[in-house]
């Protein structure tokens, strides 16, 4: 049985060739194709993103007991396999040869497997004369110990251009593929009943009840036909590697845990080598694991696949056994469905190099309406003791997300931040009454009048304070430093408030740049008139100036609404507690979906 075959760039998908093979000046990658020709001396390498094999997660979680790899070429070649470990040197295992003047495969077992523990296993081709390397793949003679079936669901809003290329995509390459044949279906529920129907692929019209009605209408369709064991989220653009739904097929049919769920990385989608997040902890506040790895060295690889705790998976791709469900998403419409999901639930989740998805960059996203959700999951976590709840943690929480927004002059997205405070404390019947947040959302929106992300023009770029470096993986650890250092300014930062008792005569007249979606540094802005927030990558963003008139009426919002939600702290806790099962039930969906 195959459990991981080559993948190629593709023109239509990725084309970083360093996420798929490593090569010398002697070889090169036949994109069109998918061949890599080597010229005498021509060397190509697997130990990539892609191409590597996981030694430890295939060990810790599955029955494998044996491997091997099958090897399609031309030419005379010599294979040679090695491990790589984090802070250990190389090691080469195994040296075979082969020469064939047509194109021919070879299978080539791994004795060594039985005494590998963890690292990466890759080998490399070393062209003897010019040859042709076609394809390959490990294998296994163990017999896999569950039977899979899985359900992809796709929630789809009025994004017709991306979902149907994506579907004559997994149409293709998966659906085509007879190795899962019976083993994977593709459900795409509909929420703006624009879709048309397409063979192969079971099309749901529903309402437009965002990202939790959607996949739960996908999830509830595939629980109750009985036929399928795992289900599969995932975004309507399809935009993964769809080697990464078979591997995570060939993955469950061995899993040891019935309780298995994996999670595929988000990977960005301007910079397609540079990983955002590889799973997520949540205590509070969501903490992306690995952030701002580049996935085109070995060892960013290794670092990858050193397991920590996983507390939730994102919906761009998230595999899960359906047996293991008990609750539906909470309401929220978007955001924090996914997180909320995963804590409810016994999940043992893990990822794995190469299972994942391009997607956009949240930085650009991020703005009011994102801060308005994003604020009412993290507060609605702690009343659904999903984490350790107290008065302390919701105050520690929504200072996180309101204070900051404040003293950085992001006056609208605190004020959505405060509105969700607000929200969260009328109770249950607020989420019964705004499940399609047809009402809420408009509402939300008309406070935006500044912070909209548009194009901002090469003149006040020029005028702005830009920092010489925009990396923003670079740019954390210097803000990092900086927030270290410079105790004065920090505390007449503080005694200030960022500037705001300041009289106006006082501040600068220069605009000074900061990192749209990581929030502005306190005393880059101290004293500042004005803010360019940039997302750099897109030249897109806003300016904000300070308003000592906002940030006080703001303020004594904020701490009425969050004396308000302490005062009811009890009820609230008891209200929601009590109201969960009903509000992720069949019963209360279904009503919903009008079925």
């Amino acid at each position: 049985m195959n459990l991981q075959r080559a993948v190629f760039p593709k023109f239509e998908m990725c084309t970083e060739g360093e996420l798929y093979f490593r090569i010398n000046q002697f070889a090169s990658i036949d994109i069109a194709n998918s061949v890599v020709r080597l010229e005498k001396l021509g060397m190509v390498h697997t130990d990539t993103y892609f191409n590597g094999f996981s030694i430890g997660k295939w060990k810790r979680y599955t029955n494998i007991e044996d491997l091997g790899i099958f090897l399609k070429f031309k030419g005379k070649i010599k294979v040679r396999f090695y491990q790589h470990r984090l802070y250990y040197s190389y090691r080469a295992l195994k040296e075979v040869y082969f020469e064939s003047d047509k194109v021919k495969e070879v299978k080539i077992p791994l004795e060594f497997w039985k005494t590998l523990e963890d690292g990466m296993l890759a080998f490399d081709i070393e062209g003897l004369e010019s040859s042709e390397i076609y394809n390959f793949g490990y294998y296994t003679e163990t017999k896999p110990l569950n039977k899979i079936n899985l359900g992809v669901s796709i929630t789809h809003f009025n994004r017709k251009d991306y979902v149907l290329p994506a579907l004559e995509r997994l149409k293709r390459e998966l659906l085509g593929d007879s190795n899962f044949l019976g083993k994977v279906s593709i459900y795409v529920v509909d929420n703006s009943k624009n879709l048309p129907n397409v063979e192969g692929v079971t099309i749901i019209p529903n309402e437009n009840l965002g990202g939790a009605g959607g996949f739960t209408r996908g999830l509830m369709e595939l629980k109750e036909s009985g036929e399928f064991t795992h289900c599969l989220f995932m975004d309507d653009d399809a935009s993964c590697e769809i080697e990464s739904i078979k591997r995570t097929i060939n993955l469950l049919e061995h899993a040891t845990k019935p309780n298995l769920a994996v999670s595929g990385a988000m990977l960005r989608e301007n910079e397609m080598f540079r990983q955002t997040e590889n799973g997520a902890q949540f205590n509070g506040a969501c903490k992306p694991l690995k952030d701002g790895l580049d996935l085109r060295f070995y060892r960013d690889l290794l670092l990858n696949e050193q397991e920590e705790k996983i507390d939730y998976a994102g919906w761009w791709f998230f595999a899960f056994p359906i047996s293991e469900v008990k609750h539906y998403a909470f309401p929220y419409f978007v955001r924090g469905d996914d997180s909320g999901f995963s804590l409810v639930h016994d999940f043992k989740i893990i990822t794995l190099n190469g299972i994942s998805s391009w997607q956009e960059d949240f930085a650009l996203k991020n703005g009011p309406l994102p801060q308005y959700l994003d604020t009412r999951y993290h507060i609605m976590h702690y009343f659904h003791n999903l984490v350790k709840s107290s008065r302390r943690n919701i105050i520690r929480t929504s200072r996180g997300m309101i204070l900051r927004n404040l003293l950085t002059y992001q006056y609208e997205t605190a004020l959505a931040a405060i509105c969700a405070l607000e929200d969260v404390a009328k109770g249950s019947n607020f989420w019964r009454n705004n499940v399609d947040m047809m009402k809420r959302r408009p509402e939300i929106l008309a406070l935006v009048k500044n912070e909209k992300a548009i194009e901002i023009s090469p003149e006040i770029m020029a005028h702005a304070k830009i920092k010489a470096s925009m990396e923003e993986d670079i740019i954390k650890r210097e803000e990092k430093k900086k927030r270290n250092g410079g105790k004065i300014k920090r505390i007449m930062s503080l005694v200030t408030l960022n500037g705001h008792l300041v009289p106006k005569i006082f501040l600068k007249n220069s605009i000074v740049a900061q990192h749209k979606g990581y929030g502005g540094v306190l005393k880059e802005i101290f004293l500042h008139k004005k803010v360019l927030y940039i997302h750099q990558p897109t030249h897109k963003g806003f300016i904000v100036e300070q308003s000592k008139g906002k940030f006080f009426g703001y303020l004594f919002r904020y701490f009425k609404a969050l004396t308000v939600l302490l005062l009811k702290y009890k009820k609230l806790s008891k209200d929601y507690q009590s109201t969960y099962d009903e509000l992720t039930s069949s019963e209360f969906w279904k009503k919903q979906f009008k079925k």
